[in-house]
This record gives structure tokens, C-alpha cells and sequence, in this order.
């Protein structure tokens, strides 16, 4: 949600970097126990091309006490 709105600039992205993940998450189900399980099935990227783990909010923060503050801040 994050790198949409930054790409369509529709929102000021304050916050920490991304938590790493590569791509979008798939969930699946073995037919025969029904133990369901996730992994990565694609690579997700900002409208420019920036991969979406290396994205970083224009307004970058520390932890979320700094990020509270500075939203707080913003008109």
C-alpha cells in the first residue's frame, strides 16, 4: 500500500524501511493434512522501478515513536 500511494502521490509516506519482504505472499493447502503454508510468489516494485524492499518512505524514521511524532507534524 505504501509504494502505491507513494507512486501515485496521493499520501506523504512517513515511517521506517520495508520489513524485507521480497514480493507478494501466496497461501496454500495440502489436500491430504489441510496444513496450510505461505511463500513468496512474486516480485512486487514501485510504479518507478525501485524493487519493493529497497523502497524507503521520503520522510524517514528511527522507530515508531519518531514516526507518531512527525505524522502528528504534517498537515
Amino acid at each position: 500500500m505504501a509504494i502505491g500511494f507513494d507512486g501515485m502521490e496521493r499520501a506523504k509516506i512517513i515511517g521506517t524501511k520495508m520489513a524485507g519482504l521480497l514480493g507478494a505472499i501466496s497461501n496454500f493447502r495440502m489436500l491430504e493434512t489441510k496444513i496450510g503454508f505461505q511463500f513468496p510468489t512474486e516480485r512486487l516494485y514501485h510504479i518507478d522501478g525501485t524493487p519493493r524492499e529497497d523502497f524507503l518512505p521520503k520522510i524517514l524514521t528511527q522507530n515508531i515513536e519518531e514516526t507518531l511524532q512527525k505524522a502528528k507534524k504534517i498537515k
